[in-house]
């Protein structure tokens, strides 16, 4: 097949799962803490249908949403939980859904936790037209998976400050040496696989009852970052490695390899590793003890109400922390002041996107 042909075949399939992937700002506001990871997920793997909610600690699943999100959505996500719980009962899991797919050709459940609590489930399903997912698609999804878990646990459960710097030097040095979360792909001139190598293939056995295929491309959002890291290996001689984060949970390293048959492109894959503490964020913006608490439990998605009730002060009160943590992060809403915090990226599209996340 022509270059050109490929080419063309692959701006097909791009514009495919962009009309059939659902819209997550419509669904879940930015200020979500899960809201990047969940993008990064969509970005990844599309899905014709999905559908995410948390486990509050006392096991309830809460805070629904999705691309056709309602109570029955809630009441078949607690239903897929069980289900996946009866085959594994603690830690983080990935698997083929178990409930019914109704007229979904395939689907992929998600259970984020740790060894004692759970903290949400997600469910991506495809139809015949978006076809099954692909191996490359499932290696990502490994990664979102302890990534988002990891997450959802750091906001529930804050660590001592003499824990804080330990875990924060292990990840940053897990982040660089552990190699047990890594895949590695050998790509041809056009971008196709080749050559495809994961660390975490025994984690797949509870996929074993997913129509999948083995992939001839990486993700879209992947292959996109490879053709921008190797643009210039066409005139630059010395064709230098390069790295990138195109999605909040990985880390896409380029180098270039050749062979006998000519130049090939090798692409390691490794989740990002962010520290897991607000201790840091706190101690950087002069955040208060009183003011972290508050922070943790509306990263955790709960209404003022809600945080007022837990703290034993009134909303107004809440109001007030979170009126003063706006000013020393110099944030103009919600949304911009759980970025600053956690770290990530904030961009100016971001701040015209309305105040949705302001205080009132």
């Amino acid at each position: 097949m022509k270059k050109a042909d490929r080419e063309s075949r692959h701006t097909d399939r791009e514009s495919r799962h962009a009309d059939r992937t659902p819209s997550l700002l419509d669904a879940m506001p930015k200020s979500d803490p899960a809201y990047p990871i969940l993008s990064g997920i969509l970005g990844v793997a599309p899905a014709s249908r999905w559908s995410f909610a948390r486990v509050a600690p006392s096991g309830e699943l809460v805070s629904l949403f999705g691309s056709h999100a309602n109570s029955e959505g809630l009441a078949g996500l607690a239903d897929e939980l069980r289900r996946q719980r009866k085959k594994a009962p603690t830690g983080p899991r990935i698997a083929a859904t178990l409930g019914s797919l109704d007229d979904f050709e395939s689907g992929i459940t998600l259970v984020f936790a740790d060894a004692r609590s759970h903290f949400g489930i997600l469910t991506l399903l495809r139809t015949s037209e978006l076809g099954p997912f692909t191996s490359s698609e499932v290696s990502m999804l490994t990664f979102a998976l302890d990534a988002l878990s990891d997450r959802l646990s750091a906001l529930r459960l804050q660590p001592a400050p003499q824990q804080v710097v330990a875990t924060t030097v292990q990840r940053e040095a897990e982040s660089k040496t552990d190699s047990s979360e890594e895949a590695f792909y050998v790509l041809d001139s056009d971008l196709q696989i080749v050559l495809a190598w994961s660390s975490d293939e025994q984690r797949r056995v509870a996929l074993t009852g997913l129509h999948t295929r083995i992939a001839e491309r990486l993700p879209v959002v992947l292959e996109e970052t490879v053709r921008e890291l190797t643009a210039a290996w066409s005139t630059d001689p010395a064709r230098q490695s390069g790295s990138a984060r195109p999605v909040p949970f990985l880390v896409v390293r380029t180098q270039p390899m050749s062979g006998p048959a000519g130049l090939f492109i090798g692409v390691h894959i490794d989740r990002f590793h962010p520290p897991n503490s607000l201790t840091g964020p706190a101690s950087r913006f002069h955040i208060s003890p009183r003011e972290v608490q508050v922070l943790a439990l509306l990263l955790d998605g709960r209404h003022l109400d809600e945080i007022a009730k837990q703290l034993y002060i009134t909303s107004s009160t809440v109001q007030d922390h979170i009126k003063s943590m706006l000013d020393k992060t110099a944030s103009r809403n919600r949304s911009e002041l759980i970025a600053r915090v956690l770290g990530w990226e904030f961009t100016q599209s971001a701040r015209e996107g309305g105040d949705g996340g302001s205080v009132r």
